[in-house]
């Protein structure tokens, strides 16, 4: 057995934004307390990553994260940016304005078709706008469904599909599977604005880190956390490679995806009410394909190419390092996750095909599986048909007499959800919290 020199007042099990963000408040904390980040992989970051081995390339290659959502002075992550004129802020959930639209037959889409679709897209999300609150909760696609049925052109049904595919993506999740009632909430009520950085947002996140040096233990996949039945004993945290840690306090970030797999053994077990709150939540799947070429084959004029088909709709151009980027989502992303790389792309290229007939083989790609990720089981937390604010709550309350806390971008309880600005808000507060408990 190995066994830590020292007892500790907090262990923060996992360093992705919130297990950063609680540390860097016991940092400035007086007193500190004596703390640990315990990191199941061989990085910091958790679904911040950016790539840099794989392709040769200018533009960053995140494969998690990409924006910093609702970028504002009072993120806080902006107090972590140095703004650059390579910065890019985009105020539309569609980033960039110069996008192409093809239809399934490779043909452009028209104007007057796209204008017309948008309207149609519209009208449905004002009547998901208008659900009533005191109704019992059903799924997006339920409260449109008579709307959408309606339309009989199956071209404009097309468009208002690929449209309505923005909101799959951004929830990660299919519209069948997602809250009317909860629809927006996971925003807060705060306008898009996201801040795209020029080093990719997984290297600005494993910069804060190595700038504030963080004591961090890597390789550390933690199984079990016993918690005595006596307040004062210390708690029990174990790892996978027999790794033994001893503390007053434990605050857990692991993504809602490895909670729901039940990835740490706790004893007792937890409360039903927490369990409860961990199944009721939604974790979404959102995976990107990069494919580089030997050569830009598009207008490079193109930020985005979004095609009115059924399966590949979204990609993002970076023309300068001949790379396109699709974005798949939910049940198809789920379906991909099972076939290997090479089925997918010679179906990606199958559909590009239609639109560009004399386009080269891609010469390399990397495909993400936050699916398969055993330190993720998903890529971030949405509300399906019956999750409320209430449920995030629950996810939020700390257990056990107060003991063990919980953090992360699917438990802040008052602020944005699913996204980094989310988790960061989420590890302030907790640590927050438990600093007012060991010092009181």
């Amino acid at each position: 057995m190995k066994s830590s020199d020292h007892s500790y007042d907090v262990i923060i099990i996992g360093c992705g934004p919130a297990g950063i963000a609680a540390a860097l408040e016991f940092q400035k904390s007086q007193p500190v307390p004596r703390y640990l980040i315990v990191e199941a992989r061989n990085r910091v970051g958790g679904r911040t990553y950016t790539d840099t081995t794989t392709f040769v390339a200018e533009d960053p290659i995140d494969l998690g994260a990409r924006w910093i959502h609702h970028y504002r002075p009072e993120n806080p992550l902006s107090i972590h940016h140095t703004p650059s004129n390579q910065d890019r802020i985009d105020y539309d959930f569609h980033h960039g304005t110069e996008t192409a639209f093809f239809d399934i037959d490779g043909t452009p889409l028209s104007e007057a078709t796209l204008t017309e679709a948008k309207q149609i897209v519209e009208d449905l999300l004002t009547i998901i706008k208008q659900y009533p609150s005191d109704k019992e909760d059903i799924s997006i696609f339920n409260t449109i469904q008579n709307g959408y049925e309606k339309i009989s052109n199956q071209q404009i049904r097309r468009v208002v599909d690929m449209n309505l595919a923005f909101l799959e993506h951004y929830e990660a999740s299919n519209l069948d599977q997602l809250s009317a009632k909860s629809y927006l909430k996971t925003d807060h009520d705060l306008q898009t604005c996201d801040l795209t950085l020029p080093i990719g947002l997984g290297t600005f996140i494993t910069r804060i880190v190595e700038r504030n040096d963080l004591p961090v233990e890597l390789n550390a996949i933690v199984t079990d956390i016993s918690i005595p039945d006596n307040t004062n004993d210390l708690i029990h945290i174990s790892t996978q490679d027999n790794r033994h840690y001893f503390s007053k306090y434990v605050l857990v970030t692991v993504p809602l995806g490895c909670l729901k797999a039940q990835t740490i053994r706790f004893t007792p077990s937890l409360p039903e009410w927490k369990q409860n709150a961990i199944n009721q939540m939604g974790v979404g799947l959102l995976n990107k394909v990069f494919l580089q070429f030997p050569v830009t084959f598009w207008d490079e004029k193109l930020d985005s190419i979004f095609i009115a088909s059924n399966r590949f709709q979204l990609f993002l151009c970076h023309p300068q390092d001949h790379i396109l980027v699709l974005f798949v989502a939910a049940k198809l992303a789920r379906e991909l996750e099972q076939k290997t790389d090479e089925v997918i792309i010679d179906e990606i290229i199958e559909y590009l095909q239609i639109i560009y007939p004399q386009m080269p083989k891609p010469i390399k790609w990397l495909i993400t599986r936050w699916g398969c990720d055993p330190f993720a089981y998903g890529s971030y937390s949405n509300f399906p048909i019956g999750a409320t604010i209430e449920t995030v709550q629950e996810l939020a309350k700390e257990c056990f007499d107060g003991r063990i806390h919980w953090a992360g971008e699917h438990a802040n309880y008052g602020g944005t959800l699913g996204c980094v600005d989310s988790a960061f808000e989420s590890g302030h507060r907790t640590a927050q919290q438990i600093h007012n408990k060991l010092f009181q």
